[in-house]
């Protein structure tokens, strides 16, 4: 069943990154704790989160608390949209007063530099990842992402650190292959032996029990992220160990 009021989801979406939505309800006699939403969508005026634990009604008031990174917005919303699902319901809710706006929040005065650059790829993460509707779609997209960030800062501080010689000699630029038509990174390993040098091709996978892995074409299997990243380190240690 879903409810709502004309026009409200006609508000532009801002692809905001690290986004928490904390809700309560009003009126007397109720509990002051908040619980924890998912959020759905962040405009101007308004948010969309979804939960399994709040019913609230159509035209209801509630108590928000909106973080985006380190800012925290807090006030009163309106419910003007309601959707009722197997997994909980879906609100959509206008703000009345809450403090500071999002305006408000993001304006230039509270950011530094890096956080802008954190900030703005962030928002490309979203705007990619909300064009996936199914969760495990969304799961894998994030996946892909955090392997090509992870891998390429790694790539790139590496670059600066290391002598123009190693440079040169194992043409560390073509050494990582970044394929972004299948989301695959290949890149130098060593062999189970430990003794040998080998080209990888790493994917994240889906298995069968919703976790997130990453696979090697070399058989490997690695359990998340930092796995990875951390095998990567340790063969770079070895080849430039080997160095005179």
């Amino acid at each position: 069943m879903t409810k709502q009021i004309n026009n409200r989801r006609n508000d532009k979406r801002l692809h905001l990154p690290d986004v928490k939505i904390k809700v309560r309800k009003l009126g007397l006699g109720v509990s002051s704790a908040f619980i924890d939403c998912l959020p759905i969508d962040v405009s101007q005026n308004g948010v969309a989160f979804s939960s399994d634990q709040l019913e609230f009604e159509l035209l209801q008031k509630i108590f928000i608390e909106l973080s985006v990174g380190n800012r925290i917005i807090e006030g009163k919303a309106l419910i003007c949209h309601v959707e009722e699902n197997a997994d909980g319901a879906r609100y959509g809710v206008l703000f009345i007063d809450v403090s500071p706006s999002i305006e408000e929040a993001l304006s230039l005065e509270n950011l530094s530099s890096t956080r802008v650059r954190d900030f703005a790829a962030s928002m490309a993460d979203n705007l990619v990842l909300s064009l996936n509707e199914r969760k495990a779609d969304k799961q894998l997209k994030k996946a892909q992402i955090h392997l090509f960030d992870g891998v390429d800062a790694f790539r790139r501080r590496l670059n600066e650190l290391v002598d123009d010689e190693f440079i040169e000699e194992y043409q560390l630029n073509t050494l990582f292959e970044f394929d972004r038509q299948t989301m695959t990174i290949t890149l130098p390993m060593r062999g189970s032996d430990g003794e040998s040098l080998i080209r990888c091709t790493i994917k994240p996978v889906l298995t069968k029990n919703r976790k997130i892995v990453f696979e090697a074409d070399s058989a490997r299997t690695f359990n998340n992220l930092f796995d990875v990243l951390q095998e990567i380190s340790d063969t770079f240690q070895w080849i430039l160990s080997e160095q005179p």
